[in-house]
């Protein structure tokens, strides 16, 4: 509120500065060139806060544009025959003293107000676009925040059950997979509350995850990453990719061949980015991840990409009856 009204007194106060080089009557400032500004400011003033305060929420908030614009004409005239009103009548009421007369016409007092309410209103839309802005960015942020702490634990609960099944076995790769889940964490948790990391940081994550699921399934799966491109000085958000590889290994099942594979192709084009998951699939058979392991689903996904990439990315998804597959294209 404070804010407010200081800006309010710092423009009219600039507006002052600028009609009172206007109205001077000779080359030096008078005090009689200060009182006729300042009851000029006045007539000026009144049109302008009746579209500030009553008909910008009323009206044109409202995109009642029609009946704004006439209301607004209205008080135009009566900010007009205000004026004439102050000048011709009532002035010499209230400052008897001095000899003040209506020197501008209809059509440059018209002028005037059409300035004011213009940059006036401007303002105000600026300010409440601003403000609007702010909110949204503010629950864009929340939202953001929301989701990506959820994929923390998702991944977690993942890799968990992968080193409760090594070892059950006694498994001599559980260090390994320990030392790796470590890795992770220490970026999910350290380095990711920021914008953008970078691609190459993500895609060492991304490895990561690979080599948990590889040393935990063996030859039971055809796994391979392919990158193609040059990684180097490119940014993205922060474990946008992560949960379709996440989902590739919930979903992912045997074919009818009983060949399990996972082919993930990232591959980076001057500012374009596309990520390839495909994963083989048969609901004949059941999926090596555990049933109760439902984790994020893409809705995570989706969200996360229209909230960081709004208009820059696009999202592909093919569920075919022997694979599936997800695509992901990004403008980084």
């Amino acid at each position: 509120m404070r804010n407010r009204l200081l800006q309010h007194i710092f423009f009219w106060l600039l507006s002052f500065l600028v009609l009172i080089n206007i109205f001077k009557v000779s080359a030096y400032f008078q005090f009689i060139d200060g009182v006729y500004t300042l009851i000029f400011l006045v007539c000026i003033a009144l049109p302008v806060y009746i579209n500030l305060m009553v008909l910008i929420p009323a009206f044109l908030a409202r995109r009642a544009f029609v009946l704004y614009g006439f209301v607004l004409s209205l008080v135009i005239l009566a900010g007009i025959g205000f004026y004439f009103l102050m000048f011709n009548i009532l002035i010499d009421h209230i400052l008897p003293g001095y000899f003040f007369i209506a020197y501008y016409s209809f059509f440059d007092i018209l002028l005037f107000l059409i300035v004011f309410l213009f940059i006036t209103s401007l303002l105000k839309l600026a300010r409440a676009w601003f403000k609007v802005n702010r909110i949204e960015n503010e629950k864009n942020r929340i939202s953001l925040n929301a989701l990506k702490a959820q994929v923390n634990p998702h991944f977690l609960f993942n890799t968990l059950s992968s080193i409760y099944a090594l070892a059950r076995k006694k498994s001599d790769n559980t260090p390994e997979v320990i030392l790796k889940l470590s890795e992770v964490l220490r970026y999910m948790i350290y380095e990711t509350d920021v914008e953008k990391v970078s691609l190459e940081k993500e895609i060492g994550i991304i490895r990561n995850i690979i080599d948990i699921h590889r040393i935990r399934l063996g030859d039971t799966i055809d796994l391979n990453l392919t990158i193609n491109g040059n990684p180097s000085g490119v940014t993205i958000a922060p474990l946008i990719l992560v949960p379709f590889v996440e989902n590739s290994f919930k979903h992912g099942k045997p074919n009818t061949d009983s060949v399990f594979y996972i082919k993930l192709v990232l591959t980076i084009e001057s500012d374009v980015l596309r990520f390839t998951v495909i994963n083989s699939k048969n609901e004949a058979h059941v999926s090596l991840v555990p049933k109760n392991n439902r984790g994020l689903g893409l809705n995570n996904c989706r969200n996360r990409l229209n909230l960081l990439y709004p208009g820059k990315h696009k999202l592909a998804i093919k569920n075919e009856a022997m694979e599936y597959r997800v695509d992901v294209t990004l403008n980084v």
